[in-house]
């Protein structure tokens, strides 16, 4: 791909849809978004989940966030509130935004370029 302008990590069971809450994904499908909301697949990213059937470690939470410092936003079914801002500490956007992997990149694309269209700014 080329000139990716964002990356996005989705909270996927099967990199197929967006279908798993932030803090149970035991991984995130990376892709890289271009100028023209196409997207690739970077990799499949393992990581620990963060949740603990309902209770959350805050040091299990900060790594977790680690694991993502490289991409701008992140999809998921589900996030709750100290998952998002402690991703939005980071620079990271979140949305829950479950559905395909297509058309939740398509939907997230568009959201950006409207809000450049607008003048406004994520964050």
């Amino acid at each position: 791909m080329k000139n990716a302008v964002y990356r996005v990590a989705l909270a996927s069971t099967d990199n197929r849809y967006v279908d798993q809450h932030f803090g149970r994904a035991e991984s995130f499908l990376i892709v890289d978004v271009d100028e023209n909301g196409d997207y690739e697949e970077i990799e499949q990213r393992f990581v620990n989940p963060v949740c603990n059937g309902g209770s959350h470690d805050s040091e299990k939470l900060k790594r977790g966030v680690e694991a993502l410092l490289d991409c701008n936003f992140v999809l998921a079914a589900k996030i709750g509130q100290g998952a998002s801002y402690e991703l939005k500490e980071h620079g990271i956007v979140s949305f829950e935004m479950p559905g395909e992997v297509g058309d939740s990149v398509f939907r997230l694309d568009g959201y950006i370029k409207l809000l450049e269209e607008m003048g406004g700014a994520l964050a």
